[in-house]
């Protein structure tokens, strides 16, 4: 769709450059190369955005897995690793843990999160969704 769009400039923000359908080097034929870079700790220090604690938590994979991680190719490895059918009841132990937070669940495979939306329950915010309500669901976000 972008690359349709008639522009004299074109302005690319993202958070992780990585899509779905590997298709990430095609954003920089759009949007041309990277221009500037913010460190997100400085972002966060200037109060651009919240306070954010990071914290690993690591979840084992499940056995029926275990050979198609170890046979497959390095993307494809780390496709299963990332979505792990354990994060699923993690994510919704963790919502609950955090119940009285705001709380937005972030992920790269779609397919990974309409489970977990369907596990919360949540709405999925996805790119197909329409802009008014998107608008909408983030605005209720705002409002707590």
């Amino acid at each position: 769709v972008v690359a349709e769009l008639q522009a004299i400039r074109r302005l690319g923000l993202t958070a992780t450059l990585v899509r779905e359908d590997g298709l990430q080097g095609m954003v920089f034929s759009l949007v041309g190369p990277k221009r500037y870079d913010v460190p997100w700790k400085e972002l966060e220090a200037s109060g651009w955005i919240a306070k954010a604690e990071c914290v690993e938590i690591r979840v084992d994979l499940p056995k029926e897995l275990e050979i198609a991680y170890a046979v497959s190719a390095p993307r494809e490895r780390y496709r299963i690793a990332s979505t792990n059918p354990a994060k699923i009841e993690l994510a919704a132990r963790l919502t609950a843990r955090f119940a009285s937070d705001q709380i937005l669940v972030i992920g790269q495979y779609l397919d990974q999160l309409s489970k977990i939306a369907r596990a919360l329950p949540a709405p999925l915010i996805t790119g197909k969704m329409p802009v008014s309500e998107r608008d909408a669901l983030y605005g209720a976000f705002r409002r707590g």
